[in-house]
């Protein structure tokens, strides 16, 4: 008891107070508060009832501080109960779980089937909810897959991006202007046969929502500038080159006076054709084939049906263009969200 008391007094003259304000960890965080208490005079079973920490805990706190000052309040590596399966194992298990996926002819990898995977490969045995809780330290989701094309070929696509700044380069000893700006274009179709999306809704229930069967519908020709978090958009009634036509022209007038576009777009037919005529600020590249996945429009698109335009009844083609309209505007005039949403660490200059 005497030595606590001297202890505690040892540490009469730090401030926890101003640490506590700005400390992050909240493990140390209640640490500097016990020690706070201790300051005030409040006693060891006070903290303890005040922390939910037991009285050993507490005096052990005050021990590491008087030591090691604040760094006796960080927890030790090793403390604690080990993960059963290890640090090392943690990226097989990764790989494993892929090819236990892809290696079926269909449905889906069930939690029973994560649990042998544990057994067999790593000798683990986990509970339905420790497979969950694995899943969740691992940062492992459940998330939708996208359909792949037989032809999608990674090699092409990793190799593109690599090659990226050289093309920019390369670009850049053909034209005037050295001022460059990434810009990404699509399109995409809406219409009566819309899609659904989640809503909120009683845990167990599955409320009905409006999924129209008529065949009206408009395309967004949509472009945007992650740099400077700008876009421009066509409602256009049908996809062929005079649309894109139209769309570049439009593309052209937004690119900031002395710079030049490069637009970055697939290889649909109406992108690549030599009908178009390309205005001077902007060079077309396109994309590697079927690679979708490289265009940040895709979830400008999936942005705009989740928010607006899904689960919706369209009354008349002119409730379309003013639906598409309306989505379009209010996804880039909120500050950030091109530059967040499509902004990619490989083609930024």
């Amino acid at each position: 008891m005497q030595r606590t008391k001297a202890l505690i007094e040892e540490i009469q003259e730090y401030d926890f107070l101003s640490t506590y304000k700005v400390e992050q960890n909240a493990r140390i965080k209640i640490k500097l508060q016990a020690l706070h208490h201790l300051q005030l005079g409040k006693s060891i079973k006070e903290v303890s009832s005040i922390t939910f920490y037991n009285e050993k805990s507490v005096r052990h706190w005050i021990c590491m501080f008087v030591v090691f000052d604040y760094e006796g309040l960080i927890d030790r590596e090793g403390r604690g109960r080990k993960p059963r399966l290890g640090k090392s194992e943690e990226e097989v298990f990764r790989e494993q779980l892929d090819e236990l996926q892809e290696s079926m002819s269909g449905g889906r990898v069930t939690v029973y089937d994560i649990q042998e995977l544990l057994a067999d490969e790593f000798n683990c045995c986990y509970s339905r909810s420790g497979v969950y809780a694995l899943l969740d330290r691992l940062n492992i989701v459940w998330i939708s897959g996208r359909s792949k094309h037989p032809k999608h070929s990674q090699e092409a696509i990793d190799q593109f991006k690599e090659s990226f700044p050289d093309e920019i380069e390369g670009i850049k000893d053909k034209i005037e202007s050295d001022k460059i700006e990434v810009w990404w274009q699509d399109e995409s179709r809406i219409g009566q046969q819309g899609s659904l999306s989640r809503v909120w809704a009683t845990k167990g229930t599955r409320p009905r929502v409006v999924r129209q069967r008529q065949f009206l519908s408009t395309y967004i020709f949509g472009a945007v500038c992650p740099d400077r978090d700008v876009g421009c958009a066509l409602i256009l009634p049908q996809c062929n080159s005079g649309m894109m036509q139209i769309h570049l022209d439009q593309i052209s007038e937004h690119v900031k006076k002395g710079h030049h576009a490069i637009l970055l777009m697939d290889r649909a037919g109406w992108h690549t054709t030599e009908a178009l005529n390309v205005p001077k600020n902007i060079t077309l590249m396109p994309l590697p084939p079927y690679s979708p996945e490289l265009n940040p429009m895709e979830q400008v698109w999936q942005q705009l049906r989740k928010i607006k335009l899904s689960n919706t009844n369209f009354k008349d083609y002119d409730d379309i263009v003013d639906s598409c309209c309306e989505a379009w505007n209010c996804f880039c005039d909120e500050d950030g969200n091109i530059q967040n949403l499509c902004t990619r660490d490989w083609a930024v200059i």
